[in-house]
């Protein structure tokens, strides 16, 4: 039997897939870490009911376990499949559900690289998390689908063709939500630098 750690070091998606598909639970295991919070992260984006999320992450997992022998063998990108069935679930579940709470992603945790005293850090960890909240700000002022897109291409490292795949829409309309998300975002960004000089300059009298 192959160990785990062989599994990680020498096996590529689509071969952990095929070991899947013949039963193989560690290959199923490595799959789940490596995207099970990318997964929960991009659902967020879809809808703001954590538990729908949630549920909806499971069942993708489940559902591959459960229909294991049955699943498509020449798959070209686990992720791109992981990705869509998640969004198909979770549209779904939108359906059934009313929104009756606010999403809190998972993040990371980041360590700096480098050393430094503990005042430089703190500075460093609030302007951090400052510039976090103004992207965070300016994403939700975005129309759902451009936030989707943006997210895809930019964060989760999709092409435009898979992004489209994915969305279920053309591809000149995911160039057109991109387009138009970063046209948005430069906007609202020259407003928020505005409106923080005047609150500087304000405060100066």
């Amino acid at each position: 039997m192959i160990n785990f750690d062989t599994l990680i070091g020498e096996k590529t998606d689509q071969q952990l897939w095929q070991r899947i598909r013949e039963g193989d639970e560690q290959a199923f295991t490595i799959i789940f870490e490596k995207y099970h919070r990318t997964l929960y992260n991009y659902g967020s984006k879809l809808s703001q009911n954590s538990a729908i999320v949630e549920d909806a992450v499971q069942d993708v997992f489940i559902d591959i376990w459960r229909l294991r022998s049955n699943l498509t063998d020449n798959v070209t990108s686990v992720k791109f499949y992981l990705y869509r069935a998640l969004r198909r679930r979770i549209h779904l579940a939108n359906d059934k559900f009313p929104v009756t709470e606010e999403i809190t992603s998972l993040n990371d945790t980041e360590t700096p690289a480098n050393g430094g005293n503990s005042e430089t850090l703190l500075i460093d960890i609030e302007s951090a998390s400052l510039r976090a909240k103004q992207v965070q700000n300016l994403m939700s002022r975005l129309p759902e689908r451009q936030v989707e897109a943006l997210t895809l291409r930019y964060f989760d490292d999709f092409s435009i063709e898979e992004i489209a795949g994915i969305m279920g829409v053309s591809e000149k309309s995911v160039r057109n939500f991109i387009y138009k998300a970063l046209t948005s975002l430069r906007h609202n960004r020259e407003i928020l630098l505005i409106s923080s000089l005047i609150f500087c300059l304000l405060g100066l009298f």
